[in-house]
């Protein structure tokens, strides 16, 4: 078999009744599928109950398909996986099979484009028509454009938010229980439910600080007026 050019990531879909692959794009791995191909010799050989190894034919094929994969070829890997998979078909069947890849490689090429410059064969999403090239090696350029002013704008907001003020005092006087009626306070100098104060004594003898709500200080035991 001949090298062909195409794809080189694809599956094989075939199987005893016809043969059909799935194509892959380099880059965004879309697939399309070929046209399904019966098979003439699978169905009647099963019949028959003959099944011949058929390896001679994929090993001619993988010999004659060695190395260079990466260039978008059906390299030995790929032919080696097929004798494993379809080992037990006969000589006819692997023909067929062999006939309708080739088919099938003409229908694929017409949905994918070859990239001068890496070589890859990518969908027509990743193709830029207007640089030649692959959207790898040619990102769009208002595709670009777009995501290069978005990023800006983020960059920006982000900046924004580092200048404004940020809150940086003390809360814990939210939370402030009066000691007179045992309800949140506020952060009044009164209580906002009994109307009680709430700054601390000041002793006149040892100048500690007392509750509001007691007579005398803690400290020294001076009478709090």
């Amino acid at each position: 078999m001949a090298l062909i050019e195409h794809p080189k990531n694809v599956d094989d879909l075939s199987g005893d009744k016809g043969f059909q692959w799935r194509f892959h794009c380099d880059l965004c791995s879309s697939g399309y599928d070929t046209s399904f191909i019966p098979s003439k010799s699978g169905a009647s050989s099963r019949r028959l109950g003959f099944l011949g190894a058929g390896l001679s034919s994929i090993g001619s094929m993988a010999s004659g398909l060695t190395g260079n994969a990466s260039s978008g070829l059906y390299g030995a890997g790929q032919a080696a996986g097929a004798a494993s998979q379809f080992q037990g078909m006969s000589a006819a069947w692997h023909k067929e099979h062999d006939n309708a890849f080739s088919q099938a490689v003409s229908e694929a090429m017409s949905h994918f484009t070859r990239c001068p410059k890496c070589r890859s064969y990518v969908c027509a999403t990743d193709w830029n028509t207007e640089a030649g090239l692959c959207s790898s090696d040619a990102p769009a350029f208002a595709s670009e454009l777009q995501a290069a002013k978005a990023q800006a704008r983020v960059e920006q907001m982000q900046e924004a938010v580092k200048q404004q003020p940020q809150f940086t005092g003390d809360t814990s006087d939210r939370a402030t229980v009066c000691p007179t009626c045992g309800k949140p306070s506020g952060a009044g100098k009164f209580c906002n439910n009994c109307g009680a104060p709430l700054a601390f004594k000041s002793c006149p003898s040892c100048h500690a600080q007392n509750p509001p709500t007691v007579g005398f200080c803690g400290e020294c035991g001076t009478r709090l007026g």
